[in-house]
């Protein structure tokens, strides 16, 4: 419909507007043709540069066209299953013809016959961006589980100020073609390979960040096969419990950092002949084990990236009541991150079985945080949570979160009289 509105009614390209468009298409095939890998799901260009500067040139069919070849040919070239190709293809075009109608209807005109007005400049480059990243965002999330609003402000965050610098090569492209010609303008060809390494250079060292923190969990968790994948459930049920509890995007993000390293401390020897054991442990032990978390809190202080998130980590078994540990912090003393950590922790003690007792249900956790919000956990978090459509979501998550890191030690045959014997509210895996 976009594409056709902008066939159908916007302003019919000169001559040297389509020059252009076929000068700008041989761009746009060579940035496409060098796309990297983002993730196992998706892929990065920097084809949105030549795209949004004959945007400015020739904001019509011509700029539609330009973007439909370069995505087509180089799609050919890398050989591209043809499902994908068909969506690259779809979603380039759709976000261009979106971008070029509001620009259009802003006042912008070909930066042939007038300089690009600011405000319909930035506004169009905005709808590329976001039209694009939502696109990328709806199918990931539709592939791997969770929310496409979060996965897609997180993609937003993390190259906005990559985007933001690449405001003067879109102009600056059309300017040069405009003032200079086609030869000055592929000068700036230079600009444009350095802007791709910028955004993959920091698209790697975001990944290789994300996996050694993953290898560093895995790693404590290989010595307790009842606590695999614990860490990393409980992240994803701490992200539950920020969105219900209406924490921003940002605070969420650090939190779930700081649940995936929440029990890092147990890297420790000490505590693997504890993690080890399959019964409840002795009050000698429990008292070992809970110098964990400042063990914990200054292994996390020593990079300094995480220097935000030593208070979370130091803090997650501390109560609301002031009973927990290592300062019997009570109420909002403890940090926001610790507190929700604290409810995500003990929901996954709960929700995955161990040799002393069976996972309880979806309700009997339900019960349990019910009864222990403004003794252990934060009232205000709780009641957040435990309404219907929070409660819903957190179900969705454990059972997701449980099928993709399932326990690994083997329960075995456990009987009601043992599960009924453990009614006191776990303090985390």
């Amino acid at each position: 419909m976009a594409s056709a509105a902008i066939v159908a009614f916007g302003p019919i390209p000169t001559i040297e507007e389509w020059q252009a468009a076929a000068f700008f298409t041989g761009f746009g095939v060579f940035a496409c043709v060098l796309m990297y890998q983002t993730s196992n799901l998706t892929q990065g260009s920097i084809g949105f540069l030549p795209f949004l500067s004959i945007a400015v040139i020739s904001p019509g069919i011509a700029s539609l066209a330009t973007v439909l070849v370069s995505i087509l040919v180089a799609e050919i070239l890398t050989r591209r299953e043809t499902i994908k190709a068909i969506f690259n293809v779809s979603q380039h075009v759709l976000a261009q013809a979106m971008a070029v109608g509001v620009y259009l209807l802003l006042g912008g005109k070909s930066s042939l016959i007038a300089f690009p007005p600011a405000v319909a400049f930035l506004v169009m480059v905005a709808t590329f961006m976001m039209l694009n990243k939502l696109a990328v965002s709806m199918v990931v999330t539709a592939a791997s589980g969770g929310s496409t609003r979060t996965y897609w402000v997180r993609s937003m965050r993390s190259s906005l100020i990559y985007d933001l610098g690449a405001l003067p090569l879109i102009l600056g492209f059309a300017v040069a073609y405009d003032k200079f010609g086609p030869v000055w303008s592929a000068a700036l060809a230079l600009p444009m390979l350095g802007m791709r390494q910028l955004y993959k250079t920091n698209v790697v060292l975001q990944k290789i960040n994300e996996e050694l923190m993953q290898l560093m969990v895995a790693a404590i968790e290989a010595r307790d096969p009842y606590t695999s994948g614990h860490s990393q459930r409980v992240a994803r049920y701490a992200k539950v419990v920020a969105r219900a509890g209406g924490i921003g995007a940002r605070i969420s993000e650090r939190v779930e950092v700081a649940a995936l390293l929440h029990d890092v401390g147990k890297i420790h020897e000490e505590f693997a002949p504890i993690l080890r054991k399959p019964g409840r442990l002795t009050e000698e032990e429990y008292e070992v084990m809970k110098t964990h978390s400042a063990k914990g809190s200054r292994l996390v202080g020593k990079v300094s990236h995480f220097a935000d998130l030593v208070p979370s980590v130091h803090s997650h078994h501390e109560a609301w009541d002031g009973r927990g540990y290592p300062q019997g912090l009570p109420g909002r003393q403890i940090p926001l991150g610790a507190r929700i950590i604290a409810i995500a922790d003990t929901i996954d003690a709960m929700s995955t079985s161990r040799p002393y007792r069976r996972a309880m249900t979806s309700d009997e956790v339900r019960d349990e945080l019910r009864r222990e919000s403004g003794r252990q956990f934060d009232p205000q978090l709780c009641l957040a949570l435990l309404v219907d459509a929070a409660w819903r979501s957190m179900t969705r998550e454990i059972e997701l979160a449980t099928a993709e890191y399932p326990v690994s030690g083997d329960v075995g045959e456990l009987h009601d009289d043992l599960i009924q014997a453990d009614r006191v509210l776990p303090v985390g895996a």
